[in-house]
């Protein structure tokens, strides 16, 4: 089987620590270009699931992994040189990163606020969106190409121009709703909660 590690965060408020600012100057010129054209928000979430991204990388492959060996593509998933597959995503509040050394995987987050009038409808609806989300993000596709999705009614797989995609619930935290996908066989998944840097 292919193992998979997904770590999640809470993501600080207010600016970037200093740590993940010190990140940003480490990136390749064109990654580090794009995320200092978002705002504040953005920013501080793009540059931690950066550090999951190298933090996993690090723990499955049991070697230090540089931020130069980051590769991005135009219209292409961000990549490490020599691997692990790697998707992150994000909410407002919460931030990760699922990572597998031999499979492509997709992975997607979104979180219910609690208190914000949410209703069991609203969440289905985000569970259908993150589980479709994470196929295209399996598949190297782009949100426009949402509506070729196609989910079976109890999201355990996706198709996607004829392939199959297995999904994967994951729990991370009380308020985040969370899939993975891969066209490939996978597991065991491991989820770990890690706190991010500060200073």
């Amino acid at each position: 089987m292919n193992p998979v590690l997904v770590l999640h965060a809470a993501l600080p408020e207010g600016p970037a620590p200093s740590a993940l600012r010190r990140l940003l100057e480490r990136l390749p010129y064109a990654r580090r270009l794009e995320i200092e054209r978002r705002d504040e928000v953005g920013r501080c979430a793009s540059l931690a699931g950066v550090h999951l991204a190298l933090l996993g990388a690090e723990r499955l492959l049991e070697r230090p992994v540089a931020t130069g060996e980051l590769r991005l593509v135009a219209g292409a998933k961000p990549r490490l040189a020599a691997g692990p597959h790697f998707s992150i995503s994000h909410g407002p509040g919460r931030v990760g990163v699922a990572l597998s050394v031999s499979a492509d995987v997709g992975f997607d987050l979104e979180e219910v606020r609690a208190g914000e009038g949410g209703t069991r409808a609203d969440a289905t609806k985000l569970a259908r969106w993150t589980a479709t989300e994470a196929v295209l993000k399996a598949a190297g596709r782009g949100l426009l190409e949402a509506r070729a999705v196609c989910l079976d009614d109890d999201l355990a797989s996706g198709l996607l121009d004829g392939r199959v995609y297995r999904l994967w619930p994951l729990h991370l935290h009380d308020e985040s709703i969370a899939h993975l996908a891969a066209a490939e066989p996978i597991g065991p998944i491991e989820v770990v909660e890690v706190v991010l840097p500060r200073d």
